[in-house]
């Protein structure tokens, strides 16, 4: 609800110049919102899934919305659609402790565990590692160690003595390794942030074809919530790629963009 203000606020301030037109989308962005907290609260899921989804068709980008659309779709048992909410809650609002358990706790219910079987392959282990820190953890750590080797340089050149000198020289290279391996990291996840596309299975089952058409083979299973990366697009169909590795093709309509 916070961050529905914020917003809310934010849209006042803008439109400040517009007449009334603002405060009058901004009454009834609060009203959507209550109403739809007090649909879920007595149990009207479906009412309150349809708040929500008015206020997200409206333009309201807020965490706080997709977190509590996310909470009614899975009283109606949508996991999947769940799931996908709460992705685009955490995309908002990715620090949120709330958010963060509640999608955690969804994807414990889901029937694909591609992070325990599965190819365990180099592409699986290093998704691994990127996952380890986020880009705001990336780019402080990188930030840090870029200082340090800048003084130590500047420490290297201004020194009188041999030995400071070396030493100085020593701890350049001792920093520029991880100085290097966390600035490929955060280029990496900054690169896929604005290229790459997520998406959750929507459907309860899904077949994964080896091509984009009903004739080709399956190769494996995926089910209802799996998180997934689509690679590329051939007419109705997505080629998607899981995070152990494995890939294939899926109808382009069961999944859920984010």
């Amino acid at each position: 609800m916070f961050a529905l203000f914020l917003w809310c606020a934010g849209c006042t301030g803008a439109g400040g110049g517009q007449g009334g037109g603002t405060a009058v989308a901004d009454r009834e962005a609060r009203r959507l919102f209550s109403q739809g907290n007090d649909h879920y609260a007595s149990g009207r899921y479906e009412d309150a899934a349809r708040d929500y989804r008015q206020l997200l068709s409206e333009g309201v980008a807020s965490e706080a919305v997709h977190y509590n659309l996310a909470n009614a779709l899975f009283k109606l048992n949508q996991l999947g659609p769940a799931i996908l909410e709460l992705e685009k809650a955490a995309a908002l609002a990715p620090g949120d402790p709330d958010v963060q358990a509640n999608l955690e706790f969804l994807r414990s219910l889901t029937s694909d565990r591609t992070t325990l079987s599965g190819a365990r392959t180099t592409t699986f282990f290093l998704e691994r590692l990127l996952a380890i820190t986020t880009i705001d953890e990336d780019a402080v750590l990188f930030t840090a160690l870029y200082l340090i080797v800048g003084l130590l340089v500047g420490l290297r050149i201004a020194a009188s003595s041999f030995r400071l000198q070396r030493a100085a020289v020593w701890s350049i290279a001792a920093f520029s390794l991880p100085l290097a391996l966390v600035g490929t990291g955060l280029g990496v996840k900054l690169y896929r942030q604005q290229t790459q596309i997520h998406a959750i299975v929507l459907q309860q089952r899904v077949d994964v074809l080896s091509g984009p058409g009903e004739d080709n083979t399956t190769l494996f299973t995926v089910h209802e919530g799996l998180k997934v990366r689509i690679e590329t697009a051939q007419g109705s169909w997505s080629q998607v790629s899981l995070e152990n590795g494995l890939s294939g093709w899926v109808p382009a309509t069961v999944l859920g963009e984010f």
